[in-house]
């Protein structure tokens, strides 16, 4: 089989847009995916070589578990803060507060579209765990933020780190649902930012990208932007969230992407940074409109 990378027994297959994203295939002695939700025809052929042992998802969001209902037969392992959108899909559509109309639309999305079947992990990781697959080994980086259990994952002797959703793609984080954190995204990114690899392995866009560190630099820079471009905004006198919404600082024009709304995604980053700004002292929310403070 082809792959779009290899080294050592870290393979990389990209998987188009969204709902889909790429996987990093482990040929070893322990067979894994981390995301199967890419080529389908290509996992089920890596599976049928010799049966997938372990069936790894960075975290719980529909474009990264697109295919692991194909993977029954394999051990699950997902991290332990994520574990609840896994088993439940009413627990995931809450996480992107759609109103309750909406709900119907999300579940049936979820499980028509992107093959949502219910299965709690079997093995809960948490940070700094060892995941041994023969004779390659990857630690686990907890990097929340994105989700609350979204996970990074550090192939030690091939010097590679696996970004997942902290996907260095030019529009920057994504932190918009009910359980991301603005401030979590900010660290995580420190913090893998100071783990020396050779190679960058990211869930969607590029997907490979080599190890400087100036990478994640850009890409944290994004979210200083979109807080200047909201602060400019808002110099031009007090705004009301849903004017905040309108003028579409991340995302432009109102748009979807199948069920994905991405006016409430931008309402959900935005209201991140609001809430970061306003903790800070820099705004002052007052009559349901938001203030720059001298």
């Amino acid at each position: 089989m082809v792959y779009d990378f290899q080294k050592g027994s870290v393979r990389f297959i990209r998987g188009g847009r969204y709902p889909h994203s790429h996987t990093v295939v482990i040929d070893d002695e322990r067979r894994a995916l981390i995301d199967a939700a890419s080529d389908k025809e290509k996992l089920l052929a890596f599976d049928r070589e010799r049966p997938v042992d372990l069936l790894i998802t960075s975290h719980a969001h529909e474009d990264h578990l697109m295919f692991n209902h194909l993977f029954a037969h394999a051990q699950f392992l997902a991290h332990e803060a994520d574990a609840e959108a896994f088993g439940n899909s009413r627990t995931l559509v809450l996480q992107y507060a759609p109103s309750e109309e909406e709900h119907p639309v999300w579940e049936e999305f979820l499980i028509r579209d992107c093959n949502f079947v219910p299965r709690y992990p079997d093995r809960l990781l948490k940070d700094g765990d060892l995941i041994d697959f023969g004779h390659t080994q990857a630690q686990v980086i907890h990097t929340p933020g994105h989700t609350p259990g979204h996970c990074a994952f550090h192939f030690l002797e091939e010097k590679i780190l696996f970004l997942a959703d902290l996907d260095l793609v030019k529009a920057g984080p994504y932190y918009a649902d009910v359980t991301s954190s603005l401030n979590d995204t900010i660290r995580s990114l420190e913090r893998i930012r100071s783990i020396e690899v050779e190679t960058f392995l990211t869930s969607h866009g590029k997907g490979i990208y080599d190890g400087d560190p100036a990478h994640i630099d850009r890409y944290l820079e994004t979210i200083s932007c979109r807080e200047a471009s909201l602060l400019e905004f808002l110099s031009t006198g007090p705004k009301t969230l849903a004017e905040i919404v309108a003028r579409g600082i991340i995302y432009g024009p109102p748009k979807s992407i199948g069920a994905w709304d991405l006016s409430l995604s931008e309402k959900g980053m935005m209201i991140k940074h609001l809430e970061r700004l306003t903790g800070s002292d820099m705004l002052l929310m007052e009559n349901g409109r938001y203030h720059v403070i001298e």
